[in-house]
């Protein structure tokens, strides 16, 4: 490993390179700044990442004349970009969670040239870590020709399968930047009974997988009231502290992400509790499915009367992805004693559609397929659909639309 400073880092890109960036909280602020600055002299350059919460000042500045941006994650931040898609300069790939460490490697369809990553300071084992940010990095790190290295001062350092030996990384720089953080969001009207329904179909002993969002953030911070649970999820939130101070017996944590405030980060530091794995681990359908009662809980954008959901795309407009939640569905319903849950509003929430509807419009995608689709949770009660005929599930599903939706709804099943 070499230290450098952020410009000799940029500086060391290859024109033609494909970049893997940061995701979920971690972030690189100089090398974004340098990257911006210097972006002009690449001829061709690809930018890759997934999911991410902090802001990629990189792409608020305007990609570069000659600079590409791929993505497997619409997320917040960046959606915009798909507003006005152009195919020239930003990119969606559809790929699930369970094969972006296949899909991009070596010897995957992407092939990733450099990779930038945020770790801890160096540690007396001669590793830093990954800490609340492994996911697929691991992977990318060993496919990749390049490893760069932001070694920040904040960054906890993390249990499990967190720790990168220095020898892997070719050139590091140091910061004390403050950690990016995740704040829950604001709760809607129906929030409380969303929870309440979805914490009726939680079994003492499961397996939980929890998505992001206002409502699997309050059901996290529910668990402590479940005897036996234990978490296998691809990211958890502040929440987890929660979870694990109050429950009456300490949980098994396996994650590949963290999101929420330093103070958080802080409580994860070197704790033994939380095991974090890399997205081949933490999404692997086999593994999930091998544990008892493993119950999936996320959310989607709309579903329809057949019960097939769009979690991804709003008019055409990508504003998420695939995800993770159709590998922990599967898991679930091959699991012994397992249960998946779509759990979701009944309505937008300036209340003018509904988010169950007779079929999806043009433009919108099937994230999970009908035949998958087991538990559907509103704030007006619970459809399950598995083993039920179309005309049940339209039945099944309407019963839970908001009231002023359900005689629209109705018309919609002929």
């Amino acid at each position: 490993m070499k230290i450098v400073t952020p410009k000799q880092a940029v500086d060391a890109i290859g024109d033609h390179s494909i970049v893997i960036m940061p995701g979920g909280c971690a972030r690189a602020s100089a090398f974004y700044a340098e990257l911006v600055h210097s972006v002009e002299r690449f001829k061709h350059l690809t930018l890759c990442s997934g999911f991410s919460f902090s802001p990629y000042s990189y792409l608020e500045q305007g990609l570069g004349t000659n600079t590409r941006y791929l993505t497997w994650q619409a997320s917040p931040r960046i959606r915009e970009l798909f507003t006005k898609p152009d195919p020239s300069k930003v990119g969606f790939v559809p790929i699930r969670l369970c094969d972006v460490h296949q899909v991009i490697s070596a010897s995957g369809e992407i092939k990733p040239n450099v990779v930038v990553v945020q770790t801890s300071r160096p540690q007396a084992d001669g590793c830093v870590s990954l800490g609340i940010s492994v996911g697929a990095y691991l992977d990318f790190i060993r496919s990749a020709d390049l490893v760069i290295a932001e070694m920040n001062s904040n960054m906890p350092c993390t249990h499990g399968d967190s720790r990168v030996e220095l020898d892997s990384i070719d050139l590091a720089y140091e910061a004390d930047d403050p950690m990016w953080e995740y704040a829950t969001p604001e709760a809607q009207p129906g929030d409380a009974k969303i929870v309440e329904n979805v914490m009726s179909l939680v079994a003492d002993g499961a397996w939980i997988q929890l998505g992001i969002g206002s409502v699997p953030d309050r059901i996290m911070e529910r668990l402590s009231e479940v005897r036996g649970i234990n978490i296998w999820s691809g990211l958890l939130t502040g929440g987890l502290q929660s979870l694990i101070e109050k429950s009456a017996q300490t949980p098994r944590v396996v994650v590949g992400e963290l999101a929420g405030t330093q103070s958080f980060y802080d409580f994860c530091h070197e704790n033994p509790v939380i095991e974090m794995a890399p997205t081949s681990v933490t999404h692997d359908i086999a593994k999930a499915a091998a544990l008892p009662k493993f119950t999936s809980i996320n959310s989607a954008l709309e579903i329809d009367l057949q019960g097939q959901s769009n979690g991804e795309a709003i008019g055409g407009v990508q504003i998420s992805g695939v995800g993770g939640s159709l590998d922990y569905i599967e898991a679930a319903n091959l699991s012994a004693g397992g249960v998946s849950v779509i759990a979701m509003a009944s309505a937008t929430s300036n209340g003018k559609r509904s988010k169950i509807v007779p079929k999806f419009s043009a433009g919108a995608v099937v994230t999970t397929p009908r035949y998958c689709t087991d538990y559907v949770v509103t704030e007006y009660g619970i459809a399950r659909l598995r083993g039920k005929d179309l005309f049940q599930r339209a039945e099944a599903l309407i019963a839970i639309a908001h009231p002023k939706f359900r005689e629209e709804l109705s018309r919609g099943m002929n």
